[in-house]
């Protein structure tokens, strides 16, 4: 049974993205393991997809995220040093015009800040994405395919190019976008072979039956030729 279907994937948190992800993993295994003959996987790979693709963009701007934290982390250790400094040059005329509780304070909020900075960077950097583990075609591979005489047609042309961010982010999107339209065309031929193998089965079956009826009319026609030659061979003896 296919999900319901997901609400806009980019306006979603990761964690959600996650969890979308993770109940049509649970879907499909639960399908492939119940042995159904008519499972479909193709409206599963459509919705995780767009999914991917969101959970790809969450990272980015999670990347873009924790820069500008480091620049805010950085300005805020900028001003802090700055306030020690104050504080050492002048500790009289800062205490009187702030007072030392404030001064105390500031400081704390500036190092909570830097350590929830810090937090939030390192998140970001050990983030990994479940994208980032699909055996995809390499660069190389990809490459060769869209210079061949009849490229495959899932394979969107041209292919992205320069060493932009943006251009590295459409040129995963493309991949990611080919190698749905693969498992597509490898599930189409896995139903197309299932098929003829189910209709060669079923004619064995058939096969198989006629025979053993032919041997068992066979059976009884020699049982029945030995009974006549039994008697034929029992006529002279009683003339």
């Amino acid at each position: 049974m296919v999900s319901p279907a997901a609400p806009a994937s980019r306006t979603l948190p990761a964690d959600q993205l996650v969890a979308f992800l993770r109940a049509l993993s649970d879907e499909i295994v639960a399908a492939r393991q119940a042995n159904d003959a008519d499972f479909d996987p193709a409206p599963y790979l459509a919705q995780a997809a767009p999914l991917f693709g969101a959970l790809h963009s969450v990272n980015r701007n999670s990347l873009l995220f924790a820069k500008q934290c480091r620049a805010k982390t950085q300005d805020a250790r900028l001003d802090m040093d700055a306030a020690h400094l104050r504080l050492q040059v002048s500790p009289h005329l800062e205490l009187r015009r702030r007072g030392l509780a404030d001064n105390k304070s500031m400081l704390q909020n500036l190092l909570f800040e830097r350590n929830h900075l810090e937090r939030e960077i390192r998140s970001c950097e050990e983030y990994s994405s479940e994208y980032q583990n699909l055996p995809l075609h390499s660069l190389e591979e990809l490459q060769e395919l869209a210079n061949a005489p009849e490229p495959p047609a899932g394979l969107k042309l041209p292919l992205p190019e320069g060493d932009t961010e943006e251009s590295a982010h459409e040129l995963m999107l493309t991949r990611l976008a080919f190698e749905l339209a693969e498992r597509k065309r490898f599930e189409e031929e896995r139903k197309t072979l299932g098929m003829q193998k189910a209709k060669l089965v079923k004619e064995n079956e058939v096969k198989k039956a006629r025979l053993e009826d032919l041997e068992k009319q066979l059976t009884e026609f020699v049982e029945k030729a030995r009974g006549i030659q039994a008697k034929m061979n029992e006529e002279p003896a009683t003339a």
